[in-house]
C-alpha cells in the first residue's frame, strides 16, 4: 500500500532537515514542477532536487513546523514556519503551499508563497552578528 499524499509531503520537509540531494528529487515525477514564490519556476526533478539541496545546504538544514495540514484527493495544502540557525541567529519564515501528487504517489507540482524580503533580512542580520 502506498502512503497517503499527506504522509509523503510530511516526509518531504522531514528530509529538509539532513538535506541529501537525492533523497530530495526521490519525492518529485521527473516532470515535476515547484513553483517557488518569488524566486521563479523549477522545471523537472532534476532542477528542483539542485535548487532545494542547495538552499536548504546554505543554512545548515530546516527544521519545518506544521501548522495546518490538509488533503484532498492528491491535493494537500500546507501552513508551515520553516526555521534555520544562521550564525547563531533564528530564521523562521512563514509559507503556504499546494502540493499536486501524481498517480505515482510522488510530487507533480508544488506551488509556495512566502515573504522573501523577510527572510533575507533575517540573513543578512544575522551576517552582521
Amino acid at each position: 500500500m502506498s502512503d497517503s499524499p499527506e504522509s509523503v509531503v510530511r516526509r518531504f520537509f522531514a528530509a529538509w532537515s539532513d538535506p541529501k540531494a537525492d533523497e530530495l528529487g526521490s519525492f518529485f515525477n521527473e516532470d515535476a514542477q515547484w513553483v517557488d514564490g518569488p524566486q521563479g519556476i523549477r522545471d523537472g526533478a532534476e532542477a528542483i532536487k539542485v535548487e532545494l539541496a542547495a538552499q536548504l545546504t546554505a543554512v545548515g538544514g530546516v527544521k519545518v513546523d506544521i501548522k495546518t495540514l490538509v488533503g484532498r484527493g492528491r491535493t494537500v495544502m500546507v501552513e508551515q514556519v520553516s526555521n534555520s540557525i544562521v550564525r547563531g541567529s533564528l530564521i523562521s519564515s512563514v509559507v503556504m503551499a499546494v502540493f499536486e501528487l501524481g498517480e505515482s504517489g510522488r510530487i507533480q507540482q508544488w506551488r509556495e508563497a512566502y515573504d522573501l524580503k523577510s527572510a533575507t533580512d533575517q540573513i543578512a542580520a544575522a551576517a552582521k552578528s
